[in-house]
């Protein structure tokens, strides 16, 4: 029996409230990411979904609408070019508060859920660096 193999999409960046013509877009487009502008009608969506991933549910839950603090969630870059994009981000002064990757365990949250951990975990950094 022959092995069916799915083809992995193209990395992704999910942009949530990030500001126009910061240059985010060029970055992306030099580091091959694909870049998807996360709306609110997408909160609801899981994280795989929003990135293509193979086998994410399409489903989507009501969830009422998220902190507007920019945030950036990358998936299919490995640590290399993970840098390399971060380095990119700052060379070119992209500012995005809040940036995570995409994890096993984080894949099947809903985006809404997400961006609630990583303002959770930016708020404990902030309070114990005071």
């Amino acid at each position: 029996m022959k092995a069916h193999i799915a083809a992995l999409p193209p990395a992704a960046a999910l942009a949530w409230k990030a500001p126009q013509g910061s240059g985010l877009e060029k970055v992306c487009a030099g580091a091959g990411v694909r870049l998807r502008a996360v709306e609110e009608q997408d909160l609801g969506r899981t994280v795989a979904a929003l990135c293509g991933l193979p086998g994410a549910g399409r489903g989507v839950e009501p969830v009422a609408a998220a902190d507007p603090t920019p945030a950036l969630v990358l998936w299919g870059l490995d640590r290399n070019a993970l840098d390399a994009f971060l380095d990119g981000l700052k060379a070119a002064g992209v500012r995005i508060p809040l940036k995570a990757v995409v994890t096993p365990t984080n894949r099947d949250w809903t985006f809404a859920a997400l961006l609630e951990e990583l303002h959770a975990e930016h708020r404990a950094v902030r309070e114990s660096a005071e």
